[in-house]
């Protein structure tokens, strides 16, 4: 179930980020007045997402030591 999750998770990221992109990169005068804001958004969106999808990629750590 975490892969699943895993995978849904990136794909989404991947979708942010490439909007996150586009908001860096565009010429449209409707996102440059905004941009500021948008880039705020955009990040605020963007990084906590990056941070999930890695932290579910990674492996359990199934062995703990006892202590």
């Amino acid at each position: 179930m975490r892969k699943v999750f895993a995978i849904i998770c990136t794909l989404i990221t991947l979708y942010a980020i490439k909007e996150t992109v586009i908001i860096f990169i565009s010429d449209n005068a409707e996102v440059i007045a905004k941009r500021p804001i948008l880039i705020v958004i955009a990040l605020s969106i963007t990084l906590p997402l990056v941070f999930l999808s890695l932290w579910l990629w990674k492996p359990k750590n199934r062995n703990l030591p006892n202590s």
